[in-house]
């Protein structure tokens, strides 16, 4: 993608105030990033954030329309697969994170697939979580 499309008009001298746009970091941060927030806010050993804190960032607070929290099993097969209680984001070049307190688990699937692609997403949490698993 051109810079004048996506880099400029986001980030050059531009405030970030916008928090659906704009992450600029390593793939190893990120991930440091979802372990800390699977760890209840505590990262090799350091404290970063308190567990209440971590607790209240991944409720359900969102407007219906945006799933962030998963608050119930996939009801299809075609679902993308995961446990309830897990958090997630997604982004505009298909990338995805998710924590799953339940398995344990935190991922950053990190792409760079412009349109955004679902059918990728829901294709590496099968990948991730096996053929025959149930997401309960």
């Amino acid at each position: 993608m051109p810079r004048e499309e996506w880099l400029e008009p986001n980030f050059m001298g531009k405030p970030m105030t916008m928090g659906g746009s704009g992450i600029v970091t390593t793939v190893d941060d990120y991930m440091r990033c979802a372990r800390m927030l699977l760890g209840e806010g505590t990262l090799d050993g350091a404290r970063i954030l308190r567990p209440a804190t971590v607790r209240l960032m991944t409720t359900d607070q969102l407007d219906p329309a945006i799933a962030a929290v998963r608050t119930g099993p996939p009801l299809t097969p075609e679902e993308a697969r995961g446990s309830v209680g897990e958090f997630y984001w997604d982004g505009f070049p298909s990338m995805l994170f998710w924590v799953d307190p339940l398995q344990d688990m935190a991922v950053v699937f990190s792409t760079q697939k412009v349109d955004f692609n679902g059918t990728s997403h829901r294709d590496i949490r099968a990948a991730v979580y096996g053929g025959d698993y149930p997401g309960r």
